[in-house]
């Protein structure tokens, strides 16, 4: 319950924070053109990946690497909010 709490009175800062930027402008259309041919050659031939990985697999592994190489900023993060809160009492 407290960590929800602190969630959606997180989302509620960052989302008044962002309402205060002015809107962005639209991207000229060849610039969404070719990202948008970008992004289905990567999803379009994601099959062939698929012959020496699984997909279901690749969708556990990816979010695991990027965890593990960045554990050191993950845990430094963590730390830095735990000494932030006093009930915790953990010193640095």
């Amino acid at each position: 319950m407290i960590i929800l709490g602190l969630l959606q009175a997180l989302s509620g800062i960052l989302i008044s924070i962002l309402s205060l930027l002015p809107d962005l402008p639209q991207l000229p259309e060849s610039i969404l053109n070719g990202l948008n041919n970008f992004l289905d050659l990567i999803f379009n031939n994601s099959g062939l990946l698929g012959l020496f990985i699984p997909i279901p697999t690749i969708k556990v592994v990816v979010p695991l690497i990027i965890v593990i190489v960045n554990f050191d900023k993950i845990y430094k993060f963590v730390m830095w909010i735990l000494k932030k809160i006093p009930v915790f009492g953990v010193k640095g």
